[in-house]
């Protein structure tokens, strides 16, 4: 319904429409219901019936509103002759976003969300949702802790091993965090391969330890150094005894800010009625006084007084829909703690000399700096293969064994036997390609060792063909990868084509049947890329 979305042409509604979808998977907590009681009676009101308007709001604006609804309930508030009773729910935005995208009969009349990102997610719901007014109040994303120096990008708060954050699956403020990396690129010159080295320890470690829930959790934990929030959190820990030893600054490169749109999800004249009573009530001067001394700005960001936050911020733009889908189906994924096996085509084709390098180069070369990426808790061993290479009829030979990056292994630790087999690798570059029963073992011997909590697979690179005459059949190997599949437990093939000779039709298939992706560079020179968005699909 082009037109009805939006009495301000609000364009920013429609600016993140995917970043919901990943959010949604994770945030499905109901929220905590809160009843206001109308003061005085309906007769002495002089009204001839009553209205009970719901007003679902983000949590941390909820005092504010809930001030609003009964000052305008003292006064008599009234539409069409009828008292109006404004029952506030403070919930977070994703169940609301949920119920007014399925246009449930839970959904409220009203709903205030964070942020005008989550509209996005419901724009395209039965009964589409109105933007009343832009925004009630503002505040921006900031980074807290005690003597925090000012970062230059958020790039560079997201490399900190002490920096904590509530889930950004579940609220915005560490969300926008994330995408501020990116939005900020133009000024940091941060290619992906920086910014997903970043992400991958921080959402690794928030994976293996539990991410906070609540600005509630980060401050049991101590907060552990410098703290992603928004500012009008840092105004409530401080109200509530918290962090009042906390400096609040935002990266020189600026940052985002959340907004509080005022939203109907009802047509209901009379329901519109009473969301202008609220918004009017918000936007003078007591509700104004309300919002501030909450810890919000207005919409012209003017600092809070009495150097109460950030001061002044410049604001970047917000990151286009595809960047951000994409940004969070990452973390989504990267919290999970991993668990591969790392598999090495080291047949004589990989000798081949392109963009300047044998393949086997560019491939050593493109994991190693994969292996960068992941924490130490992560798991990964490496096998190499080629016809015969482990002896007899063994096409593959284990190099080093899953285990843990930080395990002590010999005088170093996984991680360094790791690197010193990559960097072995051309050493064994001799014969035919033998794929499909190296395959084979390999998801069979990431299956004999499952971890239930992490996610397992095999990454297998490749630049040629099955070449074994003696060796299972494509055929055969799909039947046993499609049998012996365990939907409880998992082992996905991430399959990886190098080269024009890469087999990528029957890589797919192979990958398909583990419920894995395959993907190719046809350009050797690409591995790189191609390796490090093969890893993050996982």
């Amino acid at each position: 319904m082009p037109g009805r979305h939006s009495r301000a042409q609000h364009a920013k509604s429609r600016a993140l429409p995917a970043f919901l979808v990943v959010l949604l998977v994770v945030a499905l907590g109901a929220g905590v219901f809160v009843y206001l009681q109308r003061g005085p009676d309906l007769a002495a009101a002089g009204c001839a019936g009553s209205l009970t308007v719901t007003v679902a709001v983000a949590p941390e604006i909820a005092d504010p509103v809930r001030s609003a609804a009964r000052a305008l309930e003292h006064d008599g508030a009234a539409v069409g002759g009828s008292c109006v009773d404004f029952d506030v729910q403070p919930q977070a935005p994703a169940p609301v976003a949920q119920a007014v995208a399925a246009a449930s009969e839970a959904r409220p009349d009203l709903w205030v969300p964070d942020s005008s990102v989550w509209l996005g997610r419901v724009e395209n719901a039965p009964t589409p949702p109105e933007v009343l007014t832009d925004s009630l109040a503002r505040t921006p994303v900031v980074l807290a802790g005690p003597g925090v120096d000012k970062p230059f990008s958020w790039l560079e708060v997201l490399s900190r091993d002490d920096v904590s954050l509530i889930d950004p699956l579940s609220s915005s403020a560490p969300a926008s965090a994330l995408l501020a990396a990116h939005a900020e690129s133009a000024r940091t010159g941060a290619s992906e391969d920086q910014i997903a080295a970043a992400m991958l320890p921080l959402a690794q470690r928030m994976g293996s330890e539990g991410a906070a829930r609540t600005v509630d959790d980060l401050a049991a934990d101590g907060f552990r150094g410098a703290a992603v929030l928004s500012e009008q959190q840092v105004v409530a820990l401080r109200a509530d005894g918290l962090a009042g030893d906390f400096d609040v600054t935002v990266p020189g490169t600026g940052t985002l800010v959340l907004d509080y749109p005022l939203v109907a999800t009802s047509d209901d004249p009379a329901v519109l009625e009473a969301a202008a009573l609220v918004e009017s009530y918000l936007s003078g001067p007591d509700g104004a006084e309300t919002l501030e001394l909450a810890g919000f700005r207005g919409a012209d960001l003017a600092p809070l007084p009495d150097s109460g936050g950030a001061g002044q911020v410049p604001v970047l733009d917000v990151p286009s829909a595809e960047l951000a889908d994409t940004v969070l189906r990452q973390w989504a994924v990267l919290t999970v703690p991993s668990r591969s096996l790392a598999v090495f085509d080291v047949s004589g084709s990989m000798d081949f000399i392109e963009a300047g390098q044998p393949r086997i180069d560019l491939a050593v070369e493109a994991a190693t700096r994969a292996l960068q990426l992941f924490p130490d808790h992560a798991q990964i061993g490496v096998w190499g293969f080629s016809i015969g290479l482990g002896g007899g009829t063994r096409d593959y030979r284990e190099l080093v064994p899953v285990r843990p990056l930080a395990q002590p292994v010999g005088g170093g630790t996984q991680r360094k036997a790791l690197a010193s087999a990559l960097a072995g690798l051309p050493e064994l570059t001799a014969g035919g390609t033998g794929l499909y029963d190296t395959t084979l073992a390999a998801v069979r011997t990431v299956q004999d060792g499952y971890d239930l909590r992490a996610a397992n697979s095999v990454v297998l690179l490749t630049d040629g063909e099955n070449e074994d005459p003696g060796s299972l059949s494509l055929k055969e190997l799909l039947g046993a990868l499609e049998r012996e599949r365990d939907p409880a437990r998992p082992v996905r093939v991430i399959a990886i084509g190098m080269g024009p000779e890469a087999d990528a039709r029957a890589l797919q298939r192979i990958a398909a049947a583990t419920g894995g992706r395959s993907y190719v560079a046809r350009d050797s020179a690409d591995i790189t890329v191609v390796f490090r968005d093969a890893l993050l699909s996982r």
